[in-house]
């Protein structure tokens, strides 16, 4: 089972920055946050490529997860983009069953990407394709959140959406700044619950 830590004072805590943002899909993240997205097809998974592109254009630290599938798909779109996998403008890292070792690579990765060059901020881009199953997504966003905790980036995870009904779609709403679900839905949230303290809630039948 993963486990996400406590944020308290003390503790690798974040800080959501309402007066710094990154926009995707033109809607304003704060950096600090957390999106979700669930894709149905190829197009959808790669929209938001974009939000890793724009964060190299403004010399940004940038990352890019993805299982061995998904990272076929979107590091060939990126090279159509004029992005070379040998330029490392992006690092790259994939995606095991191993998840826990997964997430420390990816929180190792962050925090490389944003010490290079000393970058201000930075972007990261998680894509799980369907390994993940409906009530693991829940301790999963909750570690990961965890672990990037305290940098100063916005992330972004995605998952093949043919995976998960509609009930587990919708509790992401309340966990996430922003959510999308294919081409139906984007929803914003400036009250999220952390995914940490969420899935916290949710063991002990505090489903709200």
């Amino acid at each position: 089972m993963l486990l996400a830590s406590d944020r308290k004072v003390g503790r690798h805590t974040s800080v959501i920055r309402q007066n710094q943002s990154i926009e995707i899909n033109g809607y304003s993240v704060p950096v600090g946050g957390c999106v979700i997205h669930f894709y149905y097809n190829k197009t959808e998974q790669q929209r938001l490529l974009g939000f890793l592109l724009e964060g190299t254009a403004r010399l940004e630290g940038v990352v890019m997860a993805c299982v061995a599938n998904a990272s076929e798909v979107l590091s060939n779109e990126l090279e159509m983009l004029g992005v070379r996998r040998a330029e490392n403008e992006i690092i790259q890292v994939e995606i095991t069953s191993n998840v826990r070792a997964s997430i420390d690579a990816i929180a190792t990765a962050a925090r490389n990407a944003l010490g290079h060059g000393h970058r201000c901020r930075g972007r990261v881009l998680c894509d799980f394709g369907s390994m993940i199953g409906q009530e693991a997504i829940f301790e999963l966003e909750g570690s990961l959140n965890s672990a990037l905790a305290g940098l100063d980036l916005v992330s972004v995870t995605q998952y093949d959406g043919r995976g998960f009904g509609a009930p587990i779609d919708i509790e992401q709403f309340q966990t996430h700044a922003l959510a999308i679900v294919g081409n139906a839905f984007f929803r914003e949230n400036r009250n999220y619950t952390f995914p940490e303290a969420y899935v916290r809630k949710r063991a002990v039948g505090g489903r709200k």
